[in-house]
């Protein structure tokens, strides 16, 4: 089963950079390329298999081809709710820029799988670097907390929020809470250290 979520940045923007021959310097992007004439072969042949739509846009997305990828990602969904795949799709509306429709879909991943983390992790992100709304990111964060509790990641990434807001103390309540449920966690005690300065 080939998956793409999270930060998957790196895979199009090395895929994008060709050399001489035209071939994506990054390797997981050189194994799609290869793989896309088959892959298209199967979503084509199997207009109705969820898994052969989701694939192929997969291998689409890391090779550069977002909105081919946003098509096959769609179709996919139409076939089956899958959170991972609207995660993906969310991921393709944000990079093409447009972060009401990234918002809804990384929602959707979170209502058909509210125990997966990089769809909290990714509308945070956008909620909190892209659309300045650190309220939002808190809430998010909090909200995956909920659902995933005592996370160190998403402890951090709140705290990390809290102090973009300007709420360093809060900020400070996290990372110590955070500290105390996971005391030799280096990522914890580095940022309760840069904080306290």
């Amino acid at each position: 089963m080939l998956v793409i979520s999270g930060l998957t940045g790196w895979i199009i923007e090395n895929s994008r950079s060709k050399t001489v021959s035209d071939q994506p310097k990054n390797p997981i992007a050189r194994q799609f390329k290869a793989q896309l004439p088959s892959l298209k072969e199967k979503a084509e042949k199997n207009p109705s298999s969820f898994e052969a739509q989701r694939d192929y846009a997969v291998a689409l997305y890391a090779t550069g081809n977002v909105k081919e990828a946003k098509t096959r990602y769609e179709r996919a969904l139409r076939i089956r709710k899958d959170a991972t795949t609207y995660n993906n799709l969310a991921n393709v509306h944000r990079d093409l820029g447009d972060y009401d429709a990234a918002v809804d879909a990384y929602k959707k991943a979170i209502a058909a799988n509210p125990k997966l983390i990089n769809p909290y992790t990714n509308l945070a992100n956008i909620q909190l670097y892209s659309l300045n709304k650190a309220d939002d990111a808190i809430d998010t964060y909090r909200q995956a907390l909920k659902e995933i509790p005592n996370d160190p990641q998403l402890q951090v990434l709140l705290a990390l929020a809290y102090e973009k807001k300007g709420d360093i103390a809060s900020a400070k309540q996290v990372l110590k809470s955070a500290q105390a449920a996971n005391p030799e966690n280096k990522t914890i005690q580095a940022n309760l250290a840069r904080i306290d300065k």
